[in-house]
């Protein structure tokens, strides 16, 4: 399926949680959806588009964690981002993990260094802080006593 066609697809099937689609070039595609609606985007783009998921990272942003879910369609080599924006101070959002398996860790670590809860887990445990570490403690969050701006 071509990106043009995915994003008809993803307009046309998600019309009322997709947010805003930006082109930022042939290659490259992003897709704003609010956090309910990252289960159907992800399903929509694993099951229906055939994609594949690359990575998901976060970033800590003063009001939420913003997630980037990256999928790229190996029939046209391109790159889709779903992105969504979860509220702080507790920031939670539905596990993808629950169908996709390739989500398992890379959810986990986001818990480790973010503090984002992905409700549904199959495996919430610690995945990279060390057993000892303390809880609610988050390396990669802005307040993380050793993040410097």
């Amino acid at each position: 399926m071509s990106t043009s066609a995915v994003l008809a697809a993803v307009k046309s099937r998600l019309p009322v949680r997709t947010v805003e689609i930006e082109e930022r070039s042939p290659s490259r595609v992003y897709v704003y959806v609010a956090p309910e609606g990252i289960v159907q985007a992800s399903r929509f783009m694993f099951e229906q588009c055939h994609a594949r998921l690359a990575t998901v990272s976060g970033i800590d942003m003063r009001s939420g964690v913003e997630l980037l879910y990256h999928w790229f369609c190996t029939d046209d080599h391109q790159f889709i981002t779903i992105k969504t924006k979860v509220k702080k101070p507790f920031p939670k959002i539905d596990s993808i993990a629950t169908f996709l398996p390739a989500a398992n860790w890379i959810e986990r670590e986001i818990y480790d260094l973010l503090g984002v809860v992905f409700t549904g887990h199959p495996d919430p445990r610690r995945l990279i802080l060390a057993d000892g570490w303390p809880e609610g403690v988050r390396p990669l969050a802005r307040e993380y006593e050793g993040f410097k701006e």
